[in-house]
Parts: structure tokens; sequence; C-alpha cells
């Protein structure tokens, strides 16, 4: 298996708190390598990542080395030797004349890794930093030598967007063999930097996006809860079940039956009875036979569950307009309100009325096919590594 080495500092561990979730998801198509530098760190971390098979954790705490005047003035003629061919552009001045002395001297550092030497990883994935988040000088130093140490050894670095790219460095992209964005604003704010776009990749997989999130979302916590795993190559449906609608429950069973689709179906019950005739009992009589000639993975949900299996769900279906739908759209799923004897409607907040079993059948083809164009992270890292290019040197 190819190993990718994942340096992790304390102040990335602390604001991507679901980056675990990415790394857990690595770990079954690649060999992982989680690098910490501080005790907290690795504690948390191998927490989370307890009983993972094909991870590996290692701590390297950093040394701070003896600083004197001499160490100082001799790194800063290490400094004008490399580049004493520089000038300030448009003028005659020599970059080091006004640098060598101040913000070169300013952000010397006594701090060292020594147990960071070989790098004998195939990838190593390195946050793009940003002026207005600045990593403290241990993390500074620790990504720097990673990132050094990964070069010599010819490993191919791929940066990945954590802060607002507005902000990033503008060095530092350069660095990169390859970068991974999240929104298409950022692969062009990239390009117009003058990056190659074909060095640039976009992620399209919620869950691998979200787990490179700082910010915390309560609905999309949801995604990893893995009570029901619907998998790249099904499509999740949701039907919101209703007593007044049975007839077109029926029909939306048919449509996705007619669609061809590989598909996890899951039914929201309502907590409606008919005398003594339970939800369940209607359900098991309408509707098993249809549902069991599509598929053998169906869930009856409780009320109650209605957010989590939205979320974790590619597709909503409801014979008519109730708020769960809404609430569906919202959260970026596909939301279609079928029922025949509805005129035509115009889509409200993302919601398609639909009227037409074929046209349901034809947009439930058309989710799965979107679906499998999604590119996550382990899509990208196979790319990158058949990619015969050159690490940069």
């Amino acid at each position: 298996m190819k190993k990718i080495l994942f340096p992790l500092a304390d102040k990335e561990s602390a604001v991507l708190e679901r980056v675990h979730f990415l790394l857990k998801s690595l770990s079954k198509s690649f060999i992982v390598e989680v690098l910490t530098a501080s005790k907290d760190v690795h504690e948390d971390i191998s927490k989370k990542l307890s009983g993972c098979e094909n991870v590996i954790l290692r701590l390297a705490e950093p040394k701070y080395l003896p600083f004197n005047f001499d160490f100082r003035n001799d790194m800063a003629r290490i400094f004008i030797q490399y580049t004493d061919n520089i000038c300030i552009p448009s003028t005659d001045l020599k970059l080091w004349k006004t640098a060598a002395f101040d913000d070169f001297w300013g952000h010397l550092s006594n701090i060292s890794f020594p147990e960071i030497t070989g790098i004998d990883a195939d990838i190593v994935f390195i946050p793009l930093i940003s002026f207005e988040d600045n990593p403290w000088e241990e993390a500074d130093v620790f990504y720097t030598t990673v990132t050094f140490n990964a070069r010599n050894a010819g490993a191919k670095i791929i940066g990945y967007q954590v802060y607002p790219v507005f902000n990033c460095l503008k060095l530092m992209p350069r660095l990169m063999d390859a970068i991974i964005v999240r929104e298409e604003y950022e692969r062009q704010f990239y390009i117009n930097e003058g990056i190659q776009p074909e060095n640039i990749h976009l992620l399209t997989d919620e869950r691998d996006i979200y787990s490179l999130s700082t910010i915390e979302d309560a609905y999309k916590n949801h995604l990893y809860n893995d009570q029901i795993n619907i998998g790249q190559d099904n499509l999740g449906i949701l039907i919101i079940n209703h007593q007044k609608y049975r007839p077109q429950i029926k029909e939306i069973l048919n449509a996705i039956s007619r669609s061809g689709v590989p598909v996890v179906i899951s039914i929201l019950k309502r907590g409606y009875h008919v005398r003594e005739v339970t939800e369940d009992h209607i359900m098991e009589e309408l509707y098993y036979n249809d549902i069991r000639k599509i598929t053998d993975r169906f869930y009856l949900i409780e009320n109650q569950s209605v957010v989590p299996i939205i979320m974790l769900s590619d597709v909503i279906i409801s014979p008519t307009y109730v708020s769960p739908v809404e609430f569906a759209s919202s959260n970026g799923k596909k939301a279609f309100i079928y029922n025949p004897i509805y005129d035509n409607r115009p889509n409200i907040k993302g919601v398609n009325f639909i009227n037409v079993l074929s046209d349901l059948s034809m947009l439930l083809k058309k989710a799965y096919s979107e679906k499998r164009e999604m590119v996550g992270m382990i899509d990208i890292l196979n790319l990158l590594l058949e990619n015969e290019f050159e690490p940069k040197r």
C-alpha cells in the first residue's frame, strides 16, 4: 500500500476537529502516518483513531538549540550569499540590504526537530498557512522541517486549503506539487495567482469537505453517522410516508425501480395509525413487496431521527410539501415532491415539483450520475499517485 504522511500541529488539530474522520477514510486505502509535535495532540488523535488499521502515530517533540550572536551573524551571511543577485523590482537595491539584518534576523528560530530526518511516504499533506492565522513558532518550524525533508526524499507534497484563500501566503502554494481546494472560487483564485490549473484539485465530496472545515455545523456532524452506510456506489433515497397519499408512495417506488439505479431506501414514519392498524403494519402490507424487488437494503426511520437520515441521504422524495423536504433542500440534498394530481408548479427553495413518473425516474438517474462524479480525497490521491510527474526539487 502507498503511504501518506499527515503532519498535524496544535492549531490545525484544534480547528480541524473532524480531520480524524478523513484520516479514518484514507486508512482504508493507504497507510496513514500521523506526525504530531505535541503530547496533547498525540494523545487526542490516538483516542480518535483507536482501533484503526493502517494508521501509524508518531510524536516528534521540539528541541531548543543554544542561540548566540555568532550563530545569528553566520546565518545572515548565508542569507546574503543566497540572495546577493536579487534586487527589489524596478530598483538596483539588493534585497539583503533591507532584509538581512531586520526581517531575516527577526525570523531566526532556535527550535529544531532532530527526530524528523527521513521521510518514507509517497505523499505528504501540508496545510496552506494564512497570514491572518499565523502558526505558532513551533508549528512553523515543524511544517517547514517536514516540507524540507519531504522535498529531499522526493515525496509529493500536497497543500490543502484550510483558511480563507485570500489570506494565503504568496510563496507557499508555489512550493506544492499539487493543491487541494474545497470551492470553485478557491481554484480560480490560485489560477489567477499563476498556479497551473492541472495542479489544483477541487474536492467535491461533502464528507471530505466538512472534515477540513474550521467551523462546526451540528447538522453536518450527522454525515459521519455510520449506522447506515450508503456508500459511493448507491443512491440514498429517503421517502416521506403519508397516510393520505399511499398510491403516490407506490408510484414513487415504481419510479425508483424504473430508474435502474442501485439504491438504499429509507422511509420516514409519520406516527399515524388507522384504528387498531399501525403505520408499520400498513407499510408492510402496501410497500414491502415493491421495495424488495428494488433492493434488499431498506430502513424504517422514526420521526425523531429525521435530521440524521436526511443528512445521510442523497435524495428526499415526498408526495406533498412538508418541512423535512425544505430542510433537505437547504442542506444541499435533492428534494422532490412527486404527486400526479398536482398542476405544474415552479421550484420553491430548491424543491422540485414533479407530476410525471418518467420525469422522476430521469431525475433519479441524474442524481446518481452526479453522485458518481463526486470527487473525494481518495480519488485525488489516486490520481496524483498515478501521474508520473516529478516532485519539485
